[in-house]
């Protein structure tokens, strides 16, 4: 096959395309790479195959659809170019028909071939209007157009003149014989311009035959290359596979062993942590006897003492009482965070509205000496645990009363749903992925003495505080009791807050787990 110039173009490109050079810069310098030299790892190198697959792929089918619409359009063409020669048939066969027609009222004088005129006149104009919208905007058929028009409306006329002339059954032999010779040149002259009009089309016809020829060549060729290029392009990306496969079977295997030496660490840290908890409770426990009997001995000696005159030694027992009974706290804080465990259902159906009223009622007195008011808005029920619940919220209301320096302390509690993504777009949550698509979030709000945010992650750790307790009692376990028991449900809690303007904790907590 005969190469075209638009394929010897396209070669041309591709070979361009193939020693085109990139720039790279090295060393703060730029040079020139060629690109069948560049040095390109696996996952980079199928995704570059990728792309110029996808980019031979359009252009293959934008090649197809111009090659089909291409040949609709000559096809269209073709039926149009027939369409044109029947029509200019047409109008001459009216035309010699009707002139036969009268010819015919000569040799019989029958009036009936002179009734013919107006269907024929009629007939010619709508076929002439319908060729003149065919080709009206075709230049080459526009003298031939306005040339037959000018025939058309002579030739009308004298077949006019000759029936009008007939009719009037005063037939002379010279003026019949003028009559008859000037139809038969406007006739001559009418196939004259008809032929020139059918070979005007013809000629057109062939070029449009001759160009969708040399396309349907190009496309093959374009077709037959592509095709090529999409061999070598998906034996490369095979090859690319090939290498990105053993690269992964290789990073696998080395996952595989980091997985279980994980799993190993992992399963140590958990004998570790349950060691640890178990140590925590006993010695929790095994502590709380004797200081049972230092109490005791204490308050005994106190009441002995009590009109004693020596103040320094009654003040030394106070202070030992006092020391005690904050040992005493810290020990039952202590068991508490070690009770807490994540081995406990946390799948029983929650009533959150049932556990702050329990809650209110455990904590009446000191919400009366404070002379707080708490607000608490319908809650939905919620799956977990409902004696780890009931500890966590009591720890949270507790706390909000001690840190209050107001007259009236005033808490506010209401609940709220949020999907995963409206949770991610909240300016509160820090550091935690949504695991689940729904969480159900409870805001515990005051408008007490409030922290530094800078502290926020501070105020969970065990044994921390942001006061010394001349100022407010406590041993610094409640919170990390609160996040301890939130993790457990699989859900965060965390805060927000001012100084001298409240906080505001957030427990969020997965719905259908």
């Amino acid at each position: 096959m005969e190469k075209t110039p638009q394929s010897k173009k396209l070669i041309g490109m591709i070979a361009v395309l193939l020693t085109v050079k990139l720039p790279i810069i090295f060393k703060n310098q730029i040079t020139f790479v060629p690109l069948l030299k560049l040095k390109i790892s696996n996952k980079n190198y199928f995704y570059i195959i990728a792309c110029f697959s996808l980019i031979i792929l359009l252009v293959s089918i934008l090649l197809a659809l111009y090659t089909i619409t291409d040949n609709y359009k000559s096809l269209s063409y073709l039926g149009k170019a027939y369409g044109i020669n029947e029509r200019v048939d047409k109008i001459y066969s009216l035309l010699k028909d009707e002139e036969n027609q009268q010819r015919g009222y000569l040799i019989t004088y029958r009036p009936v071939f002179l009734k013919t005129f107006n269907y024929a006149e009629k007939s010619v104009n709508e076929e002439y209007e319908s060729l003149y919208e065919i080709l009206k905007d075709e230049r080459e058929q526009q003298e031939n157009l306005n040339t037959l028009r000018s025939e058309i409306k002579l030739k009308m006329k004298v077949l006019a003149q000759g029936k009008k002339y007939f009719e009037s059954k005063k037939i002379k032999q010279d003026s019949l014989r003028k009559i008859l010779a000037f139809g038969d040149l406007i006739m001559d002259n009418t196939r004259k311009t008809t032929i020139k009009m059918k070979r005007a089309e013809y000629r057109r016809f062939g070029r449009l035959k001759e160009e969708a020829f040399h396309k349907s060549e190009l496309s093959i060729f374009i077709v037959a290359l592509t095709s090529g290029i999409s061999i070598l392009l998906l034996i490369s990306a095979l090859i690319a596979l090939r290498h990105e496969y053993r690269s992964k079977v290789l990073i696998e295997k080395k996952l595989i062993a980091s997985e279980k030496l994980l799993q190993q660490q992992v399963q140590m840290l958990n004998v570790s942590n349950k060691e640890l908890e178990q140590f925590a409770y006993v010695a929790s426990h095994d502590l709380e006897e004797p200081l049972r009997k230092i109490s005791s001995f204490s308050e005994k000696i106190q009441l002995k003492l009590s009109d004693y005159p020596d103040e320094e030694v009654l003040d030394c027992l106070k202070r030992l009482n006092t020391s005690v009974a904050r040992m005493r706290i810290f020990i039952n804080d202590l068991l508490n965070y070690s009770r807490i465990t994540s081995l406990l259902d946390i799948n029983e159906t929650v009533n959150l509205n049932a556990i702050f009223k329990l809650i209110i009622e455990d904590l009446e007195l000191r919400i009366a000496s404070k002379k707080a008011i708490i607000n608490i808005e319908p809650l939905d029920e919620i799956s977990g645990n409902n004696t780890q619940l009931r500890q966590l919220f009591q720890n949270l209301i507790s706390n909000a009363l001690k840190f209050s320096d107001k007259p009236f302390p005033e808490i506010n509690i209401k609940g709220k749903y949020f999907s995963d993504e409206e949770l991610n777009k909240q300016n509160w949550v820090k550091d935690f992925n949504a695991k689940y698509k729904k969480y159900y979030c409870i805001f515990v709000k005051d408008n007490g003495i409030g922290f530094d945010l800078e502290y926020l992650k501070q105020v969970f750790i065990i044994f921390q505080r942001l006061h010394g307790r001349s100022e407010y009692e406590g041993t610094g376990i409640g919170l990390a009791i609160c996040k301890r028991i939130v993790e457990n449900h699989g859900g965060f809690i965390t805060a927000e807050s001012e100084l001298e303007k409240g906080a505001t904790f957030i427990v969020c907590l997965p719905v259908n787990k």
